[in-house]
């Protein structure tokens, strides 16, 4: 019938079909290797230009020719970045010997990190002087030192700084290793609030140690690959970074800034002294726990610093504790500042929006908002804010309340400053016996100086007693973190170099300071320490006090 006849040729139709399909090739990619030996790249890359060539001239495919110049562009690619790295090891190398201009950046842009957008503050009404009129003004009185100021040229030998600290010369320093904060550690570490811990902040905020090479792979984009290279900002603002010049470079400690003509540079007297014992350190490293590096970490606790980052990175609004200078090297920062009852002012009205957080995150979410809603600029909020270029020198007093934000890649000097010698002895002090701080262990050290590290014993024989709740709790506490001999010995150790800086400073009267009353004990409980080590004191270390002329010799001898 007819319906049978229609239903047998569908059934043919659709074998046909199925047929068809089955045999038909689809569309594919294929992805090939292509080998080259490194001695033979020019000859690939000759051979692969003449295949193109050959492929051009019969008219191939589109997807032949593209094929192989893929290849040739692969080969020629490897090459120019070869010659590249040449160009850098050779520029690098004429820089060490001095026969190349000095680099005008602190990073190139395989390491850098993009800048950000925007210039910064709209304004500046900071106080700026010129480092010709600034000496005369300090010595009439005529600089006030309650305010943040600007040296505009006060970058001492400027262009040789920028010649001698870039990128590329950190990284010859294999040795260095940078305290760091991973992003989650670093946020979880902000707070306006100045808790007085009593664990020690090393063991509060589990910091990595570092190589200066990994810090440029972790917070710029030394060796990134394209699709994952870092832009400023939410990468980078944890990244800031403050590091004891002497670390990066010993012979630092004898840099001055002429620009302050001589003042503000008492803390700076304690330098020397404290250097030659850093120096010596090696001769006590077998009284401390060995992953410890007692010569860095007696260098940390020097006054002078350089700090870097990358574009983006900048802390949170804070205290420095004590005034300071800043001298930028490279780069370009932002600077806010505020009095300490204007800051209060501001949490209290706007609670609710002011956080703490990094310094890109304050300009970039907060700072507009607290500005136009909440009366930031007011009279009874004012604020201090400036853009920082190359060779100008800013000083921040202690107490000010301040963040700085790398508006790109940036490099500078810092310096901790003193107002008079009489700051230099409560410093000194406060960092041998100093219980009503609360700080452990800087506000306890000299304890480990005694048996059973006797905190009331201390305070007995220092005059400043501790209450005896406090007491049991700190003791407890240096108990738990300082159990053992090479823990307590670091303690003393920290005594004994801080009272090596005094000695070594003819202008400070160390009968003022606590060093003539704990330095026999110091050593005579170290004395101890080692012995239980099996170990010995070195011969130039003594209950007797060091003289300034034996602490020079001490220091010229290490140079």
């Amino acid at each position: 019938t007819t319906t049978t006849r229609l239903a047998l040729f569908a059934v043919v139709l659709a074998m046909a079909l199925v047929s068809s399909r089955a045999a038909q090739l689809q569309d594919s990619t294929f992805a090939m290797s292509l080998r080259v030996g490194k001695d033979e790249f020019d000859r690939a890359l000759n051979e692969s230009r003449e295949l193109l060539q050959f492929a051009q001239d019969r008219k191939m495919s589109p997807n032949m020719i593209m094929f192989v110049r893929a290849a040739v562009d692969k080969i020629d690619g490897a090459l120019k970045e070869f010659e590249k790295r040449k160009q850098d090891e050779a520029a690098a190398e004429a820089r060490k010997k001095k026969d190349a201009p000095p680099p005008v950046v602190f990073t190139d842009k395989e390491i850098s990190v993009k800048p950000l957008k925007g210039d910064g503050a709209k304004k500046c009404n900071i106080k700026k002087y010129s480092s010709v009129e600034i000496p005369a003004l300090f010595a009439q009185g005529k600089v006030d030192l309650k305010k943040p100021f600007i040296v505009t040229d006060g970058v001492t030998d400027l262009s040789e700084l920028r010649r001698r600290f870039t990128a590329e010369t950190l990284m010859t320093n294999s040795e260095v290793q940078l305290r760091y904060l991973s992003p989650v550690k670093a946020k979880e570490k902000r707070s306006f609030d100045k808790q007085q811990s009593n664990v020690p902040e090393d063991e509060q905020y589990e910091y990595a140690f570092v190589s200066i090479d990994k810090f440029f792979q972790v917070c710029f984009n030394l060796r990134a690959k394209p699709d994952f290279r870092k832009a400023g900002g939410a990468d980078t603002e944890h990244c800031e970074q403050q590091v004891a010049a002497a670390l990066v470079d010993p012979s630092f400690a004898n840099y001055t800034l002429r620009s302050l003509g001589g003042h503000l540079g008492w803390l700076q007297e304690l330098e020397p002294g404290r250097a030659a014992f850093a120096e010596r350190a090696g001769d006590l490293q077998k009284l401390v726990h060995g992953k410890q590096d007692l010569k860095a970490a007696l260098q940390r606790a020097s006054s002078r610093f350089f700090a870097f980052g990358p574009a983006g990175s900048g802390e949170q609004l804070r205290q420095e504790g004590m005034p300071f200078v800043d001298g930028l090297v490279h780069g370009k920062r932002r600077w806010f500042m505020m009095s300490p009852k204007d800051f209060e002012a501001l949490r209290v009205k706007a609670k609710d929006t002011l956080e703490p957080a990094s310094a890109f995150m304050f300009f970039e979410q907060q700072m507009e908002e607290l500005v136009e809603e909440h009366g930031l600029g007011g009279k009874k909020m004012k604020f201090w804010q400036c853009n920082q270029n190359p060779g100008e020198l800013i000083y921040i007093p202690g107490d000010t309340i301040m963040t700085s934000l790398s508006l790109v890649d940036s490099f500078s000097y810092k310096q901790h400053v003193a107002l008079s010698k009489e700051v230099v002895l409560g410093r000194v002090n406060s960092n041998i016996w100093s219980p009503e701080s609360g700080m452990v262990p800087t506000g306890y050290q000299y304890a480990a100086c005694l048996p059973e590290m006797n905190l009331f014993s201390a305070g007995e024989k220092l005059g400043k007693q501790v209450h005896p709740m406090q007491g049991q709790i700190i003791g407890q506490i240096m108990a738990q973190y300082y159990p053992s001999a090479q823990s307590r010995s670091m303690l003393i150790v920290n005594v004994l170099s801080e009272c090596s800086g005094v000695y070594g400073a003819p202008e400070v009267d160390a009968a003022r300071t606590y060093c003539p009353r704990v330095w026999a004990d110091c050593v005579g409980q170290l004395e101890k320490n080692a012995a239980s080590l099996g170990a010995s004191l070195p011969a130039w270390l003594t209950p007797e006090i060091p003289s300034p002329a034996t602490i020079a010799a001490a220091a010229r001898a290490e140079l």
